[in-house]
């Protein structure tokens, strides 16, 4: 009796522990897409040449909306905005020229998929090299 007894508070202290694990996990978790491409949508970004802009392509597939959010290095949302349902194409431009350096999250993601892009905005001091003169002699 005791051994029944005791295998029955093992068995239930299991399921506690399985539930209590499955109910601790966050009920927004998206599918982290690798090489820039999920099911629903692609994204190409890049620097514009000499400038603090950062262009962002997508397409999509029509009739799925698609949130793009920049993050700070808190977490603080910087930008966001939806893509309509109704676009297949989209582009954006993100300007960095007004904000802090430091890093930068962006995150792609309709309600399944998730694309994330780690920005580092670093600015580069300039400083003025001591005048020298170079002769050449025979």
């Amino acid at each position: 009796m005791r051994k029944l007894l005791r295998n029955f508070v093992l068995a239930a202290c299991g399921v506690v522990a399985l539930n209590a694990s499955v109910f601790a996990a966050p009920f927004d978790v998206k599918r982290e897409c690798k090489n820039n491409s999920c099911e629903n949508f692609k994204v190409s970004m890049y620097r514009v040449q000499n400038t603090l802009t950062m262009n962002v392509l997508m397409e999509k597939q029509k009739g799925e909306s698609v949130k793009l959010r920049l993050l700070d290095s808190k977490g603080k949302v910087v930008h966001e905005e939806t893509v309509s349902k109704s676009l297949e194409k989209f582009g954006r431009k993100l300007n960095f020229s007004e904000v802090t350096d430091g890093r930068y999250t962006l995150e792609i993601s309709d309600n399944k998929e998730m694309i994330v892009k780690k920005i580092n905005l670093t600015t580069n001091e300039v400083t003025e090299a001591p005048s020298r003169t170079l002769v050449a002699m025979n």
